[in-house]
């Protein structure tokens, strides 16, 4: 009866392990806020008085899933990070379709990654033009694959 208990402690741990990993991985980067965010391939950014909306994938060729995003409106611009995981890659797309809650007005729109910032969107233009459709830099993710503006 012990050894079943020993066995069953052990087990209860390594569960618990394994989902502290996990949630970690999932979650957790949202703590180191945007160093640990990555570039996107921006599809559209739409503003309105109560909110950003913004579509888009993540550009490398390893399949990533998307994690989620962090933001900060300060001064009429809001900054935004995206995160993807390897992990993440067989159990989700790296597509996302987000929006973000402003309390105030929006006069720009900024991607912001641990070393870039690139405009989005801004109040004078209205939309991201076509010729302006493009990938946001990305950090090197390890498997080569690395986009550039």
């Amino acid at each position: 009866m012990k050894a079943m208990k020993k066995v069953l402690v052990v087990l209860l741990v390594l569960a618990m392990i394994l989902m502290a990993v996990f949630l970690a991985g999932r979650y957790g980067w949202k703590l180191a806020g945007f160093r640990a965010c990555q570039g996107a391939g921006i599809t559209s950014v739409e503003v309105s008085e109560k909110a950003v909306h913004i579509t888009g994938f993540y550009p490398g060729s390893f399949p990533e899933g998307f994690c989620g995003c962090y933001s900060e409106e300060r001064d009429g611009k809001l900054y935004v990070g995206f995160r993807f995981s390897a992990l993440f890659g067989s159990f989700e797309t790296g597509d996302f379709d987000i929006m973000i809650p402003v309390k105030g007005e929006i006069n720009e729109v900024i991607l912001k990654t641990r070393m870039n910032e690139t405009s989005l969107w801004n109040a004078l233009t209205g939309s991201v033009s076509r010729s302006e459709r493009r990938y946001a830099a990305m950090e090197s993710t390890g498997f080569g694959s690395t986009a550039f503006l």
